[in-house]
């Protein structure tokens, strides 16, 4: 349920941090890999959001099921404890910049070993929790194809 109140408090613009400031615990081996797939799953709904853009509508399904991958690492990270949404998106982006440096054949591998674990992560969820991670993606969805 904690996914469910942290949703609710991002779609209403409250703050996530905590009221004291304390020490960033490391991230843990979780935080690193969902930092990955995110990073990974974002270059392929970049992609997939151009190709949609340019016309072809054939990619905006697997767009829209990317989305809901990618918004399953984030709030399964939420679930197991990890709300440090600076940390994240710090997360995210180095492992951004690290997949840079990897060869296109590996980087599409992890896509799609990616993809794969965060349907599953969708597919293991509550009812409830699926509408709030499909109603983030929809709304990521609009936003790249609105851009």
């Amino acid at each position: 349920m904690k996914i469910l109140a942290i949703a609710f408090l991002s779609l209403a613009g409250l703050p996530l941090a905590r009221a004291q400031p304390a020490a960033e615990p490391a991230p843990l081996p979780r935080d690193l890999h969902a930092a990955e797939c995110v990073a990974a799953l974002e270059v392929n709904t970049q992609d997939l959001a151009k190709q949609v853009k340019a016309g072809n509508d054939n990619p905006r399904q697997l767009l829209q099921n990317r989305l809901i991958a990618g918004t399953a690492f984030v709030g399964d990270t939420y679930l197991h404890g990890n709300a440090d949404e600076k940390q994240a998106r710090a997360l995210a982006n180095q492992a951004l910049e690290a997949q840079k440096h990897l060869p296109a054949t590996e980087l599409t591998a992890r896509q799609l070993a990616c993809a794969t674990e965060g349907a599953k992560l969708y597919d293991d969820s509550n009812g409830l929790e699926k509408a709030v991670v499909k109603r983030l993606a929809m709304k990521r969805m609009d936003k790249l194809l609105a851009d």
